[in-house]
């Protein structure tokens, strides 16, 4: 007999725990990971790219139809976050409002300096973060990045200071660019730039390349990327420490060098669960 109420129990234990782990199995919340060149192109980037001009009429129409294909799709985002600074949401809040007021440009046209000018008007969360989240109704984004200082311009001057350095990274920036801004519209360009293989060859950047540079002045190219990796795992806990209850579905909007680091971290976290861009955009 006790050796029948233990089973009950047992089985009842096991059932219930069965169900648990069941349920949160299947409530991984939805990812949807879109690295981007910047827009607004500021040069601030290692690897340059050539321009695009955001603003012309056939990549606004890009844009809408890409808004389109995942406001349409299956994995409908209910948060949206962006490479804006953490600690100045309430400017991002504001910004949006203005957005969804047609006066946008009321505050992108008082802006002087020209560089900041572009960077607002043709960025990549005005231009797709607030276009998408209109779209989709919602009243804030949500934003991640740390302003950790990168000094890529102390690596560049030791690379161009040395012909072998050189060398090697002229023929790294031709397998990390492999043309994908040729693409005949944004959804091609945005697939080029997201696959595995270009967002793998980002992360081996800094580890076959700039973390092996100037160890013999206090290993300047291995604290560089720490403090790279160090950023991009702020703004990993700034998604995760902004997720909202009930959130189903997000969509990133962050440049491609993040995404390939966001891609890793979300590839073992099981919390998340990456969705194929090419189910959304294609």
């Amino acid at each position: 007999m006790r050796n029948s109420n233990f089973t009950k129990i047992f089985t009842i234990i096991f059932l219930v725990l069965f169900q648990f782990f069941s349920v949160s199995a299947q409530q991984k919340i939805k990812v949807i990971l879109l690295g981007t060149y910047h827009f607004n192109n500021p040069g601030n980037d290692i690897i340059k790219t050539q321009d695009r001009n955001i603003l012309s009429k056939e990549n606004q129409q890009d844009l809408d139809n890409i808004v389109e294909k995942i406001y349409s799709s299956d994995y409908k985002p209910d948060q949206i976050f962006v490479e804006s600074n953490f600690n100045e949401k309430k400017q991002l809040d504001a910004n949006y409002q203005t957005y969804l007021k047609n006066q946008y440009h009321e505050f992108t046209d008082t802006i002087k300096n020209k560089r900041m000018k572009r960077f607002f008007k043709e960025g990549e969360t005005a231009q797709l973060g607030f276009r998408l989240a209109k779209k989709l109704k919602h009243q804030e984004l949500y934003p991640i990045d740390s302003l950790i200082e990168m000094r890529f311009d102390i690596l560049m001057k030791e690379i161009n200071s040395n012909p072998t350095l050189k060398k090697e990274f002229d023929e790294l920036k031709l397998s990390l660019s492999d043309n994908c801004l040729e693409g005949k519209n944004l959804t091609q360009i945005f697939l080029c730039m997201n696959e595995k293989s270009k967002l793998d060859n980002n992360i081996g950047f800094y580890f076959s390349f700039a973390n092996k540079i100037m160890i013999g002045q206090d290993y300047f190219g291995a604290r560089l990327v720490t403090d790279w990796y160090k950023r991009n795992l702020i703004m990993y806990a700034n998604i995760q420490n902004q997720i909202k209850p009930g959130t189903k579905t997000i969509f990133i909007l962050v440049g491609t060098g993040h995404a390939a680091m966001f891609r890793t971290f979300f590839e073992v976290d099981k919390s998340f669960e990456l969705v194929d861009l090419t189910k959304v955009l294609n």
